[in-house]
């Protein structure tokens, strides 16, 4: 296997799951809607945009920090302005007391600029309040110093990661989810807002930035490099669009030459075919989400064996069934010959009992073989050839899909999708007389189903296309939540 395939496999890992997304997608519409009742009076979940990692797409499996802001009636900004001590600190705390009122037994404080709540299975989200000032900006309150009103565009640094990401050929994000996983795993101190900083700085100027898997390992290595080259001196850095400054105090240098090293080890067994020795040193590297072996490479080998072999007992069975027919075609053809034999024997000679047993017999014969000929039409044989032709272009379609793989670096997501949309045709197969035939063929069938199974329906589908967690599994009675889950299917 190549490397190019590790990084293809490795970087589908870190998206983040469908399991997640649903639980904060279901939690920020509660939050949403509650500060839409207390603040709007309006039952709706409008109002709310994900900002931050989240926000930009940059965020990895392992993020349990989710940022958003909420827009607030600019009523309550000159209302608040008005307040003799702090009205900042007290438009916060109102918000605050909103969202405790919904999660009473859930850890709800102000934090620097808005609401943190934490969730007891580590999620946490930075709720900013913010109002409307014109398309780009938004104010937003500080209750630091006796508290004022500041200006900021939340949405810069999305639209400049959205950007940088067409100019990449989407290699910004997943570098920048590759990183993250690398300081998860290795416990480098530096900032999730200032990676994503450094890599759009880093791959916007690196010269193979829209290059597929094949350079992943070559970019992680320069990226590393170019952390590692950041100034002993500096302390602070401009975020993308330079309206914010990054404070990372914290020494994350060293790491990075660490990481560094390893990387050139990595790419230098590769020079030599070792691949899995290099996956080996990138493990060491991002954690044990980056795969030694490609389960998908697994399951596409296993499904072309089982597909060639019902290939060849498709064919097998063809023959068969040809044998049988022509057999009875034969057998009709001489019981019809045989059929005035026997009137004959009859009639002109002396053996009756003779002439009427093999009367009978061809008789049986010949209707036997008229039977079979219509139960078992040409119909029966074009089946199973249409089906050892759906098994052949398979078998021709799995060998691109796993050249995709490997050399064409083609993303694992559209690979899978193609592998189950392989099996769902798959299903189209004739099985009538091949189960009769061979229990090697019921085998195959069923090594197919196991395999790579069809995917399923699921009944609890949102009209966003969001699946609602199951209650008691996610144990999110403890967040005592108080509005009814049924609002949130209209």
């Amino acid at each position: 296997m190549s490397i190019s395939a590790n990084f293809n496999v490795f970087c589908d890992k870190l998206k983040i799951s469908p399991k997640k997304k649903s639980i904060i997608s279901l939690r920020y519409n509660s939050i949403c809607k509650k500060l839409n009742n207390d603040f709007w009076d309006l039952n709706t979940n409008y109002g709310g945009i994900y900002v931050g990692c989240f926000g930009k797409e940059t965020a990895n499996d392992d993020c349990n920090s989710v940022d958003m802001i909420f827009e607030m009636p600019s009523c309550l900004k000159s209302e608040y302005t008005k307040k003799q001590k702090n009205g900042q600190f007290m438009f916060l705390e109102n918000v605050r007391r909103s969202i405790a009122a919904l999660y009473p037994n859930t850890s709800i404080k102000q934090n620097e600029f808005g609401i943190k709540v934490c969730f007891f299975d580590g999620i946490c989200f930075n709720i900013i309040p913010v109002f409307f000032k014109n398309n780009t900006t938004y104010i937003y309150a500080d209750p630091r110093k006796g508290g004022s009103w500041k200006t900021k565009n939340f949405k810069r640094d999305i639209e400049e990661i959205k950007i940088g990401n067409i100019a990449t050929n989407q290699n910004l994000s997943k570098l920048c989810r590759m990183i993250k996983s690398w300081k998860h795993h290795c416990k480098v101190p530096i900032e999730d807002i200032l990676i994503d900083t450094l890599a759009y700085r880093f791959l916007l100027s690196w010269r193979y930035n829209d290059s597929s898997y094949s350079y992943y390992d070559l970019m992680c290595k320069d990226f590393f490099k170019f952390l590692m080259n950041q100034k002993p001196t500096q302390k602070e850095w401009k975020s993308i669009g330079g309206f914010l400054v990054i404070p990372n105090a914290l020494n994350f240098r060293y790491k990075a030459i660490i990481a560094h090293h390893k990387a050139k080890s990595a790419m230098d067994y590769s020079k030599i075919n070792d691949h899995w020795l290099a996956a080996l040193k990138w493990k060491e590297v991002f954690g044990e989400k980056f795969p030694t072996s490609i389960g998908i490479e697994t399951q596409l080998n296993t499904l072309k064996d089982s597909v060639s072999k019902v290939y060849s007992i498709q064919k097998k069975c063809t023959k068969i069934v040809e044998q049988r027919r022509y057999l009875f075609m034969l057998l009709q053809v001489i019981s019809a010959i045989l059929v005035p034999v026997s009137l004959f024997t009859i009639e002109y000679t002396k053996n009756f009992y003779l002439g009427a047993a093999l009367f009978l017999t061809v008789s049986t014969v010949f209707i036997l073989s008229v039977i079979y000929k219509k139960a078992n039409k040409i119909k029966v044989i074009l089946r199973h050839k249409a089906s050892a032709s759906i098994a052949l272009k398979t078998v021709n379609q799995i060998n691109v899909l796993l050249r995709d793989l490997h050399h064409n670096d083609v993303d694992v997501a559209i690979i899978r999708d193609k592998q189950k949309l392989l099996v769902s045709r798959l299903e189209t197969m004739y099985k009538g007389t091949s189960l009769k035939i061979s229990k090697k063929y019921v085998n195959a069938i069923n090594k197919l189903d196991t395999i790579s199974p069809v995917r399923k329906k699921h009944s609890d589908i949102l009209s966003a296309g969001i699946t609602i967690p199951e209650w008691h599994k996610h144990k999110f009675h403890k967040e005592n939540y108080i509005q009814n889950i049924v609002n949130y299917r209209n």
